[in-house]
Order: C-alpha cells, then sequence, then structure tokens
C-alpha cells in the first residue's frame, strides 16, 4: 500500500461536512484531533507527509549509513524534505532540521522525552529580571494548576514510564514503572546521590521492548515508542471515525473579518478547497505562522490573525549541549537507553536554565557520524568542505575514545526576541527563512550551565562537553504565535484560539510565550488536550 492510499482518505473531502480541520498531525494536531473525534466530532486531518503506517515500510529502527538526502528519499523515512534557511549570529545557514514529516509529525523520530515544565515557568519574567530587552511576559494566560490535570491525561494516553521528579513532585502522577536501569546507568544514579544531586528515572514514552534502544531519530518499527501517530492519530482513525488526507499539502486560508471559510490545498495532483467549522493548524512553529503570513486578504492584509502583528515573531529553540559522563568504572551498560534526568540545574545561582538528562542512544560510530553530520551542517560551507571528508573517521575515533561514557544533554531556556522571528521567502527552498540573534545572556547561561555541572560532577566524573559554539535545538523550535490575554501583543487567547477569528486554533509549539527548560512535546500534548475542550464547547455550543 502506498502512502497516498490509505484505507482512511474520504472519498469526497471537498463536499462532505466536517466539524474540524486539522492540520498537521504531530503532537498538538494528533492529541486535539483524537480529542475531538472520539467526543464523536466528524474530523479530518491533513498531512502533507506520507500515511506511515498500515504497509508502510518503517525501516528497521536505527539511522541508515548514507543516508539518500533527496527530497522523496527524506520523505520515505518520515523526515521534513527540504532544508531550511536562516539569517543567524552564525551566519547564513541552510540545513535538514531535525524535523519530521508524516503521520506522527516529529514524534515520529523524537526520542520520546516525556517531561513536564516547572511550576516557575508560567511566571517567566521573574526568571530572566535582567533581560529587559526579551518580550517575556509576566506570566502566561493560564495557571498551573489549569495545566496539570491535562498533564495527567496525556502521560496516561501516551503510557509514559519513569518515576516521579523529587524536585517537582505531584503525588496524583500516575507514572509506568521503568525496567531496571543497567549496571552502569545505576552507578551514577548513586553516584549523583551522592553528590547531593536529585536525579530521576526519565520521564519517557517507551515501552522498552526487549532489544528496542527507543528509536531516536527513526521511525520506530515494532510500535514500542509512543509517537502521536501510533498514540493520538491511529485510534482517531480507526476508532473513532476521523478521516485523514496524506501527502496533502496546505497552500493557505481562505478568510473573512472574523472566521476562516475555506482552507486550500494540494492533494494527489487537485487543488481542493475544504471547509469545516473548526480549523486547527498544527504544522510547527516554522511552517504554521508562514502559513498565516502568506494567507493575506482585505480583511488581514497583515497576514491571518496578525493585527497584533505577533505572528512569526518571539521565535524560540533551546540551547543543548551534547556532554559525555565516564562513569566511575567499566560496567555493563545493557538496560534501557532513556535513563536518568535531573533537574539541580534548572535554575543555578539566580539564573535560569534548564535540565540534564540521558540522551537515549548508543555511543557507537554510526550514531557518532550522525551526530557530526548534524553538526557540521550548520557551519559555514568551506569548513563542511575542508573537514566533512574526515567525518567518518573522527566518528571511529571519537565513539573509541568515549566507549562505555553514558551521553547526557542539558537543555537551556531560550527567550523571546522581536526580531527572532520565522517569515516566508519565496526564493528560499523551504518556501521560508528564520532570522535569528543569539543574546548575549543565553550564551553566559549556557556557560554557566556547562561550569555547574563539571563542578558537580568533577570529584567523581570526567565530562566533555561535544557541542560548538552553535549549540541550537532545532528540534524545539516555538514561541511564533504565541497565546496571551492581550489581542495588541499575543497572537491566540488562552484556549488557542486565534484574536479576532471566531474559528481558528493554534496547537502546536507555536503557541508557547516562553519555552521553558525542558523538551516541549508533554507540554504540547497536554495543552492541545486541553484547547480541545474549549473546541468541543464551541462545537456543541455551550
Amino acid at each position: 500500500m502506498s502512502s497516498a492510499d490509505s484505507p482512511h482518505a474520504p472519498d469526497s473531502p471537498a463536499t462532505d461536512t466536517w466539524d474540524a480541520l486539522v492540520v498537521g498531525t504531530g503532537m498538538g494536531g494528533a492529541a486535539a484531533g483524537y480529542a475531538l473525534a472520539r467526543r464523536g466530532w466528524r474530523v479530518l486531518f491533513l498531512e502533507r507527509g506520507h500515511f506511515l503506517f498500515g504497509d508502510f515500510d518503517r525501516g528497521e529502527g536505527h539511522i541508515p549509513d548514507g543516508a539518500d538526502d533527496a527530497p522523496d528519499a527524506r520523505l520515505d523515512r518520515a523526515h521534513f524534505p527540504l532544508p531550511i534557511e536562516g539569517d543567524t549570529t552564525f551566519g547564513p545557514l541552510e540545513f535538514f532540521a531535525p524535523l519530521g514529516c508524516g503521520t506522527g509529525g516529529s514524534t515520529s523520530l523524537y526520542a520520546a522525552q516525556l517531561e513536564r515544565l516547572d511550576p516557575r515557568d508560567l511566571h517567566p519574567r521573574a526568571n530572566h529580571p535582567r533581560a529587559a530587552d526579551s518580550t517575556l511576559p509576566d506570566s502566561w494566560p493560564i495557571r498551573w494548576e489549569e495545566l496539570v490535570p491535562f498533564y495527567r491525561e496525556a502521560e496516561a494516553l501516551f503510557g509514559v514510564t519513569g518515576t516521579p521528579d523529587p524536585l517537582n513532585p505531584d503525588p496524583e502522577q500516575k507514572l509506568v514503572e521503568p525496567p531496571p536501569l543497567s549496571a552502569r546507568d545505576q552507578d551514577l544514579h548513586d553516584s549523583f546521590r551522592e553528590l547531593g544531586l536529585h536525579p530521576y528515572r526519565a520521564h519517557a514514552g517507551l515501552r522498552f521492548v526487549p532489544g528496542c534502544d527507543g528509536c531516536p531519530g527513526v521511525m520506530c518499527p515494532r510500535g514500542c515508542k509512543s509517537d502521536a501517530g501510533r498514540v493520538c492519530l491511529m485510534p482517531a482513525l480507526e476508532k473513532h471515525g476521523a478521516r485523514i488526507l496524506a501527502d496533502c499539502e496546505v497552500t493557505g486560508l481562505d478568510a473573512d473579518a472574523s472566521r476562516v471559510t475555506r482552507v486550500r490545498c494540494r492533494w494527489r495532483g487537485r487543488e481542493l478547497a475544504l471547509s469545516a467549522k473548526l480549523v486547527v493548524l498544527a504544522a510547527g512553529a516554522l511552517t504554521t505562522p508562514t502559513l498565516l503570513l502568506r494567507s493575506k486578504s482585505a480583511a488581514w492584509p497583515d497576514g491571518l490573525a496578525n493585527r497584533s502583528g505577533a505572528v512569526g515573531r518571539n521565535l524560540m529553540f533551546h540551547a543543548s549541549d551534547f556532554v559525555a559522563v565516564r562513569p566511575r568504572r567499566r560496567l555493563s551498560e545493557a538496560g534501557p537507553r532513556k535513563a536518568l534526568s535531573l533537574n539541580d540545574f534548572y535554575v543555578h545561582e539566580g539564573a535560569k536554565l534548564g535540565t540534564f538528562q540521558s540522551v537515549g542512544i548508543a555511543v557507537d560510530a554510526g550514531y557518532v557520524l550522525y551526530y557530526l553530520r548534524s553538526v557540521f551542517q550548520k557551519v559555514p560551507k568551506w569548513q563542511r568542505a575542508l573537514i566533512g571528508p574526515f567525518l567518518r573517521v573522527v566518528a571511529k575515533v571519537a565513539a573509541r575514545y568515549f566507549r562505555g561514557a553514558a551521553m547526557f544533554a542539558s537543555i537551556v531556556e531560550d527567550l523571546p526576541y522581536w526580531d527572532n522571528r520565522v517569515v516566508p521567502d519565496p526564493g528560499a527552498k523551504n518556501g521560508l527563512r528564520f532570522h535569528y540573534r543569539y543574546p548575549v545572556e543565553l550564551r553566559e547561561r549556557t556557560a554557566l550551565s556547562r561550569r555547574a555541572l563539571a563542578r558537580a560532577l568533577k570529584s567523581r566524573h570526567r565530562t566533555m562537553v561535544l557541542s560548538g559554539g552553535n549549540n541550537l535545538n532545532f528540534g524545539h523550535t516555538c514561541g511564533t504565535c504565541r497565546f496571551g490575554d492581550d489581542p495588541a501583543t499575543s497572537v491566540l487567547d488562552r484556549n488557542n484560539r486565534a484574536h479576532g477569528i471566531a474559528n481558528l486554533y493554534v496547537v502546536d509549539a507555536s503557541f508557547f510565550p516562553s519555552s521553558g527548560g525542558i523538551n516541549p512535546s508533554l507540554t504540547i500534548a497536554a495543552n492541545a488536550l486541553r484547547a480541545a475542550e474549549a473546541m468541543h464547547r464551541q462545537l456543541a455550543g455551550e
């Protein structure tokens, strides 16, 4: 069965009556669409990439060596087909971002770390008093207590394994008991505890099937990774009657002064105009704002939902370092790769930093080569030309040097700035371009994060930071359609509905008004479930 032959495609998508059109099937779109479909609403998903279930070949669960980067080949691997382009502090960039495309979106490729924000994250301005030129709001438009029930629901839905975070406990949190740690990681856990730190078992959407390493960076062929396609989309299709158009690219939205009237798309070589009571955008924090900015009209001359001028602005990533931590002695590594997290450095010396967690990969030549290639995509072309031919040799040497080490990653909060943004660019390969200035305060907090970790572990463990100056985590893009109470400074209201548009919602990572210091996936899912309740009430006329 080819991707275009999904058994869940409607016969007459343009003439059928839909309650909700959901653009994108990643974490936000799949979760919101599932929540609506299970309540009996007629939902049509629109997905740019392939339908990755049924008879689709999902690969063998590991990163192929020498993978073809032609657009069709990338789509077959659930990767976004085209490079993204940007103007940055590091110079002009053109690279393949770690973004997914296909049913499940980026969750098809993610490492399934599903952690909650810290309650302090919802009051971001107080955490960064010296960042005067940042557009951080004083608070999110919702309270922590409003989000917690949906965190619990999302954790249950995605079968999150782990143990409670001792620094952010929730007595009602129900996590699946994880399998025992490897001997090496148990020794690291015990050593961290003895150093006065607070490690806990990482919160992950993994079933830890024997022999499975979590499939980071690739589709899971055995269904043990909780991606949004398997957990939300497929039940919506198979159990609750939702439908999907895969290989369907949305090209624009038509709207009058207060409602979206049509969604224009290209499917199977046909131009379609679809309509529904609600339109839910979840195409990602780069594509969603670009689509809105392209959707100009007499009623919306600056782009749909853009009366504030904030669509596409306040672009955030995270700063993430890869850190090798040597254990006290050589011990067996046999066990779950997604092992440990700790939040002792979430706030450190009065500065807001973020989390520190197991990466979930084995230190072997294949993964080291994959990592090095991703790093070298983000350096000037002359450096790539000079060093590129030697990457395979470097990967083999590095894998030998770090044999037995555990790989961790830091996540340092990125702040919103008005001029960090994404804009449509017809001349760019992907039709968009981002502009990003790496702020001095982020560089300082990244340096503090590195020092804090090295000082905390130096009496027992050797650490080595493997990242360079450009340590932006392009897989954590967020913030470009922030939600807030003031229509003059935000794009969405507290329920993720666009200000001034009665039937348009955005539920991907675009809504974040601040990025926090943790993986965004669980928060996207929890917030999409929360927003879906508001959509349900609207459809029900409540």
